[in-house]
């Protein structure tokens, strides 16, 4: 109902409207809801949610708000319009569970069958502005649906995702990951005397930590962006959940104007006929691995003249004397084969590192450019970035490319393997101090955490491996215990590779949305995993003690921890809590007496509450150390958390 989206002039499509037909309108002709069958929201299974549906309002202005719109904020009055306002809408509600810190969230299954569902009711573009932290991507239904989606001609949109001041590098999510998708990271116009198209701090960056790929593809307008809220409200907001919109607005422009462009051809010209974006505040331009091909230019995009596949090249982790060599393969948009110069244009190098490029080879349709890279015995250790530009006249096409020179010290470190789940013991005393910095990501997620997760971890450290032979839904461990002023903190990363961390899950912090988000937890864990060697790196922060420490490990646990009561006398119930896989994790206990929190003591698996004689309601809310680890790719939301009354 609201005036961005009027069906004034507009008709159904032929076998339009599809859904929950309350819901639509001659320019809204779907609406859906994606509610997972434990969801009691009571707007879960409505397309529209009047408490929570601000997001999803905003998002859709910004990429199909009728043109010429009069809308006001501040006092002030404007003339608006998304980037496609001609298009229809189809609204695809896959976040239905209300969060504390997120608003709308939702998980894999329901996401997983809105994509799908969009593809079946003839959708072109698919714009999601959301996302969770990266897991294999082979295992990530989302993942696999967004690039199915791209295999049937459907334009999937992602947005790069919020976490840079967190995580740093190597912070991009899922489904941002998705080879197939155009990931979009986020600008702003910049001060009155600055640049415009400034990279907004909060867009994420290059790789993605799990499968090291080269993301995100484009930069587009982020901060700030004025655009419809519920009631007939307008505000402005930021976030790349405002960028996205902005390129899957910009992609069904260019698919009206060339239907017979692939999905694959509208990712290129829109990443390859990119600007500049600069960095805060200062001339030059960002680093590739935050803007990708550069912000959008929708009428240079409109006449690439040329195609690329890839649009950009991840050379990942290399190592000392390497050779490794990638193509791109070209075709003609309209523009011709003939004249294009390839050159290297470098925004950061590494000393024994070279990055070469010959001249496209081979014949019309699609000759190929071939580039290189060589890597010496002694090279330095760091990222390489820059562009790959082929240039014609005064026209350029640009290919962002990346790779980090890694030489491992995890590997020269001794390691008890884990055959069993259990507990173990261990003592970082005495122990070698070869690592002392990890990634992706290269930060700690410090900023959210109530206390912070140590980044500089040059003390001893201790290694357990765990090989993994079969598909499992997790496996983690958590430190325990620790004797008196011991400090320990784990990591999970692939066997012998500090720079390869499992991502976000890696990291002793719990990243669960509808937790505690940013809870410093003592546990790491992998979510769907690909079976292979893994190191559980227990390690000691600079300056700390270190010493004797004991742990829990587990694989396959989704099951809550057990509660029942032991007894109850005089002014004190005693309940047990116990838990045979991830074990109870203490932090996660929420206890309520008669509808109010009490305190209580938990000791050896007893839970004891001090209260009054008489009948009481007891109501226990408890998780295992797995939940921390769990999200958005987790079938049911909170599987490993028990409440009991």
């Amino acid at each position: 109902t609201h005036p961005f989206f009027s069906a004034a002039g507009f008709t159904y499509p032929a076998g339009f409207p599809k859904g929950n037909t309350t819901y639509t309108t001659p320019k809204v002709i779907v609406a859906r809801a994606f509610a997972s069958a434990a969801n009691t929201w009571k707007y879960a299974r409505t397309p529209f949610d009047p408490v929570n549906s601000d997001h999803a309002t905003h998002v859709a202005g910004i990429a199909a708000g009728d043109h010429g719109t009069a809308a006001s904020w501040n006092g002030a009055k404007y003339t608006v319009s998304g980037i496609a306002p001609g298009a229809y809408i189809g609204n695809y509600k896959v976040l239905t569970v209300p969060t504390t810190d997120f608003g709308l969230d939702g998980n894999s299954p329901e996401i997983a069958a809105g994509i799908e569902q969009a593809v079946k009711d003839g959708m072109n573009v698919i714009n999601l502005s959301l996302g969770e932290p990266e897991i294999e991507p082979s295992r990530d239904i989302v993942v696999q649906a967004l690039d199915a989606a791209a295999d049937a001609g459907v334009i999937p949109v992602v947005a790069a995702g919020n976490s840079f001041g967190e995580a740093g590098r190597g912070g991009m999510g899922s489904p941002a990951n998705a080879p197939e998708a155009i990931t979009v990271a986020a600008s702003s116009e910049g001060g009155a005397s600055g640049p415009a198209d400034v990279i907004a701090g909060f867009s994420d960056s290059a790789p993605t930590p799990i499968s090291l790929q080269f993301k995100p593809d484009v930069t587009a307008p982020g901060e700030d962006v004025l655009s419809s809220l519920p009631q007939d409200q307008w505000d402005r907001w930021s976030g790349t959940s405002m960028s996205s919109p902005h390129v899957a607005g910009a992609a069904a422009v260019l698919l009206q104007r060339h239907p017979t462009w692939t999905v694959q051809q509208i990712k290129s010209a829109l990443a390859t006929t990119g600007d500049p974006v600069h960095p805060a505040g200062g001339a030059g331009e960002v680093a590739a691995l935050r803007e990708g091909g550069g912000r959008i230019d929708l009428p240079r995009a409109d006449n690439p003249l040329i195609f690329v596949a890839p649009t950009n090249l991840s050379f990942a982790l290399v190592q000392r004397n390497a050779k490794l060599s990638k193509t791109i393969t070209l075709t003609d948009a309209g523009g011709g084969l003939d004249g294009w110069t390839p050159t290297v244009a470098p925004q950061a190098s590494i000393d024994g590192a070279t990055l070469s490029v010959a001249q496209p080879v081979g014949p019309a349709p699609s000759p190929v450019l071939s580039v290189d890279l060589s890597v010496s015995a002694n090279a330095a250790e760091g990222d390489g970035y820059g562009f790959i530009v082929l240039t014609r006249g005064t026209d350029r096409r640009r290919i962002p490319y990346w790779f980090h020179v890694e030489v491992p010290r995890l590997g020269g470190e001794p390691h008890r393997t884990l055959t069993k789940t259990g507990i173990y013991t261990g003592n970082t005393a005495g122990k070698k101090s070869l690592v002392s910095t990890y990634r992706y990501p290269e930060q700690g997620l410090a900023c959210n955490c109530k206390t912070g997760v140590p980044l500089d971890l040059s003390g001893p450290e201790q290694v357990f491996r765990f090989v993994l032979k079969r598909p499992v839904a997790n496996f983690g461990a958590a430190v325990i215990s620790r004797a008196k002023g011991v400090t320990v903190a784990p990591r999970l990363v692939v066997a012998g590779d500090e720079n390869r961390l499992l991502g976000f899950s890696a990291l002793p912090v719990d990243i669960n949305p509808y937790r505690d988000y940013g809870r410093v937890v003592a546990s790491v864990g992998a979510i769907l995993p690909k079976a292979g060697a893994y190191d559980f790196v227990f390690d000691t922060p600079a300056g700390a003690r270190p010493g004797a420490f004991t742990f829990r490990f587990w694989v396959n646990d989704d099951t809550p921890p057990r509660v029942r009561v032991l007894r109850a006398v005089g002014r004190f119930i005693r309940l047990g809590i116990t838990d045979a896989g991830a074990g109870v994790d203490p932090g996660s206990i929420s206890l309520h007496v008669d509808g109010r929190r009490i305190p209580y003591s938990f000791t050896r698996n007893v839970l004891l509450v001090h209260t009054t004689r008489g009948t009481h309601r007891v109501s226990v809310v408890v998780s295992d150390f797995q939940e921390p680890k769990n999200m958005e790719d987790v079938g049911p939301v909170l599987p490993n958390t028990r409440t009991f009354t």
